[in-house]
């Protein structure tokens, strides 16, 4: 019995635009979302809710016990008449570089 965890698979995708008043250049999908949200969320979804950023500003969510990095969470976004949450932080301390580690629909 291994106790190795399997490796996250991750997608990257260039991109531009302006979120708090950053320039993102770059954007990465990690495969978290498929856990649950697969038959009704992909990659190319997310990425077309990803540049619904353009021009946003947003505060992180508060800080949770042992988590460093600002978390953002884009809530009720609505995307073809539908609303979803995103879920997605700055990679690794990058300015320009968003990690976007899940995404779902919401009622």
């Amino acid at each position: 019995m291994s106790d190795e965890k399997p490796t996250e698979k991750v997608w990257e995708y260039d991109c531009n635009f302006t979120f708090n008043d950053q320039s993102i250049v770059k954007f990465t999908i990690t495969d978290h979302y498929q856990i649950k949200h697969s038959p009704v969320i992909n990659n190319d979804l997310i990425g077309e809710i990803v540049n619904t950023l353009e021009n946003q500003d947003l505060d992180p969510e508060p800080k949770k016990e042992n988590i460093s990095r600002d978390v953002f969470v884009w809530e009720l976004i609505h995307y073809n008449n539908k609303k979803y949450r995103l879920v997605f932080w700055f990679k690794d301390g990058a300015t320009n570089h968003l990690w976007i580690r899940n995404c779902y629909p919401i009622d």
